[in-house]
Formats: structure tokens, C-alpha cells, sequence
């Protein structure tokens, strides 16, 4: 029986980069954001953070009592290094943890105890249809539904323009 170590020393540099590739894959970071999901739209900003664009929040869908999905997230990093991030229970109805764990822990009362809490708590977050009416850095919205995830300072904007302060404005 022969055996033709040239062919072995070919293949072997081919299967090394092609092992090389697989493991580049997984290790590279996973995301799951919004902006990586094609449904989402996120308006495009310029170097100082800065975006324009022209949308319209649609209203509830049929069967829905309103337009917009409430959302709790937790996103911390844990004793170890390592990070947490995930859905909070609570948007859902049911008991969390991370929430459960926070009440104890703020109990305690110290300083370092609540600072933790405070690093480890829930944030908020909505997410609503759009019509895109105008998007000057991407044309190709313009005329279409999407998805769009916001957060509470946007939310309170919406709020006060929908519930006017003073009774003579519209």
C-alpha cells in the first residue's frame, strides 16, 4: 500500500485555512439588535449623533388595544466579567430574577448594595410601526412599514404631543 505525502501536505494547508475560517465564525461576536434585523428601521445619524427623517407611528393593528410593544431588558456585567444581557420576565407578566434579586439586595440598604441594584436594573424600551415617510439617507424606505425600537425619552415626547399641557393646544 502506497500513501502520497504530497497530496497529505496539499490538503492539510487547504483543511488547516478551512478550519481557520469555521473558527473565526465562532468566535466572532453574535448579535441580536434590532438594527441587525431588516424588519427594524433605525434612522442613520452623522458624526455628532445627529439624524433626520420623516415617519408616522401607525395605529394599533387589528384586535390590538395599542400600538406599541413594551419592552424590560437587563444588561450587566456580572461579578465574574462576564455579561448579562437579556429579556426581563416582567414584559411578559411573570416574576424575573435579576428584579427579584434587585428587591433583596436593595433591602440591605448599603451604598455598595445599591449601587449594584442600580447598575443591574431593568430599562425600557417600545417598539411600534412605522411608515416611513421621508428618509434622506436611505431613499429606499421611503413608502414603507417597519419596525421601530425606542426608548422612553421618545416615548414621553410622543405622550406630551398626543396629551397637550394646556387646553388651547392641538
Amino acid at each position: 500500500m502506497s500513501f502520497d505525502f504530497s497530496a497529505l501536505k496539499k490538503s492539510s494547508t487547504s483543511s488547516l485555512s478551512k478550519l481557520n475560517d469555521e473558527l473565526t465564525k465562532l468566535t466572532a461576536p453574535q448579535s441580536s439588535k434590532p438594527s441587525d434585523d431588516d424588519r427594524f428601521w433605525r434612522p442613520e445619524v452623522d458624526k455628532s449623533g445627529n439624524g433626520y427623517a420623516v415617519i408616522r407611528f401607525l395605529p394599533a393593528a387589528g384586535g390590538e388595544d395599542v400600538p406599541f410593544v413594551r419592552l424590560f431588558d437587563h444588561a450587566f456585567k456580572g461579578p465574574g466579567g462576564q455579561w448579562l444581557i437579556d429579556g426581563c420576565l416582567t414584559s411578559v407578566g411573570e416574576k424575573c430574577p435579576v428584579c427579584e434579586h434587585n428587591s433583596e439586595e436593595w433591602a440591605v440598604g448599603t451604598k455598595e448594595s445599591q449601587d449594584r441594584v442600580r447598575q443591574r436594573k431593568r430599562k425600557l424600551s417600545f417598539i411600534a410601526n412605522i411608515y416611513v415617510v421621508k428618509d434622506p439617507a436611505h431613499p429606499e424606505n421611503e413608502g414603507k412599514v417597519f419596525l421601530y425600537k425606542f426608548g422612553k425619552k421618545i416615548f414621553d415626547k410622543l405622550n406630551a404631543a398626543m396629551n397637550p399641557e394646556f387646553e388651547d393646544e392641538k
